[in-house]
């Protein structure tokens, strides 16, 4: 199996950078891997010493992979721009790519999930992207498969194909269209109430998510994220430098796999579970209360003005 490379983006975390490079670095796989390391630029002074300690330990670290390339930008590109643009450098020279943030920790066989998964699944379009991490769900004793489906992509610990990527609309060019037409509104709340807002704030400027835009383009593409039945991944940053998330949320907390399998039994039909579908809504479908929907009308009329 030819490995994907991992894109790995930094910033201003010394201590999680640490603790993401420690457990990647254990992985079963490492050894035979690529790594590209993103390092962003300071947004101004009161970074600027995080910053360097953040690429004093990725240059001094005892990195077990392959290969290693460091790129440390001159200016901050923040997370969106430096996610979009060094995923697409990595994929002008591979067809796949795995996708790591500062903040995340891996389980000894993520990079063994990631890259059975994106080896599975290469060509079937109705898969646009898979993840090593999970929610917190209770998967039926039933369920016969290492991995499920979800019309939400994933952002913690993901890959990708360059084939599936190049279709993402980064600049949201059709959105006045798809604004316009109330079906795909309600299709798209269905997925997630948060997803609508978020995609509304992107465009009128107000937050800036590579993620939204990616999640989109799933939508756009009637397609998937495949996900494991157990985390590969969990996430440990938040406040401080962290970018989107500022406190604790419940919805984040998942369990590490501890069974360090490497043989793994994938669905080859795409379907979403009916039990897992229900616990997925019960976390994302928030009611669309008076608030949000008077906060989700004056957005709209912000952007047709």
């Amino acid at each position: 199996m030819k490995l994907a490379p991992i894109a790995l983006f930094v910033y201003a975390r010394p201590f999680e950078t640490l603790q993401t490079l420690e457990a990647l670095s254990k992985n079963f796989l490492a050894s035979d891997s690529e790594l590209f390391i993103f390092s962003d630029g300071a947004k101004g002074e009161k970074d600027f010493n995080q910053v360097n300690q953040v690429r004093d330990v990725i240059k001094n670290y005892p990195f077990p992979f392959k290969k290693i390339e460091i790129v440390e930008r001159k200016k901050n590109f923040g997370l969106a721009n430096s996610i979009i643009s060094g995923v697409s450098e990595v994929l002008n020279d591979y067809d796949k790519v795995i996708v790591m943030e500062e903040d995340l920790v891996s389980s000894p066989n993520f990079l063994n999930f990631v890259n059975a998964s994106l080896l599975r699944y290469v060509n079937e379009d109705k898969i646009f992207s898979v993840t090593g991490y999970t929610y917190d769900f209770e998967i039926p004793e039933d369920y016969k498969y290492d991995n499920y489906f979800l019309p939400r992509c994933a952002s913690f610990g993901w890959g990708t194909w360059k084939n599936r990527w190049l279709k993402a609309d980064w600049d949201l060019k059709d959105l006045n269209d798809f604004l316009s037409d109330k079906k795909s509104l309600k299709d798209f709340s269905e997925i997630g109430n948060d997803l609508l807002s978020m995609l509304l704030k992107q465009q009128l400027g107000k937050v800036n998510s590579w993620a939204i835009r990616w999640c989109y383009a799933h939508f756009k593409n009637n397609a998937f994220c495949s996900y494991p039945i157990k985390s590969k991944i969990i996430h440990i940053g938040e406040g401080g430098f962290a970018t989107h998330v500022k406190s604790k949320t419940k919805f984040l907390e998942t369990k590490l796999d501890d069974e360090l399998k490497t043989e793994f039994r994938f669905s080859s039909n795409v379907f979403l579970d009916k039990s897992i579908a229900m616990q997925y809504q019960k976390m994302f479908k928030k009611k669309f209360t008076k608030r949000l929907r008077t906060l989700y009308y004056r957005m709209l009329f912000e952007l047709k003005r």
